[in-house]
């Protein structure tokens, strides 16, 4: 069965969309208010010429904690990514590789640098419609996956388990030839307790079945 898509008309057709593509300020807009993206400058950074907008999906990591994407516009021509995830606000403007010589004093002759620079954008209107296209493929072009609060709360029960085995001491740790014969031998036959093993940083529950 091939796959099924919708046209401009909102009729079925088998013929894949071409990329969608925000042309001015007013799609931008647009678009932010139809996902729900929220301006939160504040008034220090409005001040610097500044502007800050903030996603309603936000990243999950490992141990249970989410973070909000965010993305900040600067009078200087950058847009970066400031979401509270990254070790440091970057640049996600469009680079171009540059050449550069350099004099090295050691060897006595000149060597060659390559490297990237930004591509800046000087109009706030640009840069607005630079960022939206950006999110747009990058936060919403790809799949976007819901977790409930059960879902949280067992990575982060998981994860604390996971620390407590590496950092307090608190679980045994056997190797998979002990396990093996650990369930060979079932001591647990008449015990109600459970044990939790860790083999090759897996976690095991065993438990009287």
């Amino acid at each position: 069965m091939s796959n099924r898509y919708l046209d401009e008309a909102g009729e079925t057709t088998s013929e894949k969309i071409g990329v969608f593509k925000l042309e001015d300020r007013t799609d931008a807009l647009r678009f932010f208010k139809l996902m729900g993206i929220k301006e939160i400058t504040t008034a220090r950074q409005k001040k610097n010429g500044t502007t800050v907008y903030e996603l309603p999906i936000r990243k999950l990591n490992y141990t249970g904690n989410s973070y909000a994407y965010k993305y900040a516009i600067y009078d200087s021509g950058y847009i970066r990514d400031v979401s509270e995830h990254c070790h440091s606000p970057w640049y996600i403007n469009k680079r171009y590789i540059t050449k550069s010589k350099y004099w090295n004093s050691h060897y006595k002759e000149y060597y060659t640098y390559t490297g990237n620079k930004p591509v800046f954008i000087n109009d706030f209107d640009d840069q607005l419609v630079y960022l939206a296209n950006y999110i747009l493929k990058n936060r919403y072009g790809s799949k976007l996956y819901s977790c409930c609060d059960w879902n949280i709360e067992q990575i982060t029960e998981q994860r604390e388990f996971m620390y407590d085995h590496k950092w307090r001491g608190n679980t045994v740790t056997i190797s998979r030839d002990e396990y093996n014969e650990l369930k060979k031998a079932n001591p647990l036959a008449k015990t109600q307790d459970e044990v939790v093993v860790f083999i090759n940083g897996h976690r095991y529950d065993i438990r009287n079945t």
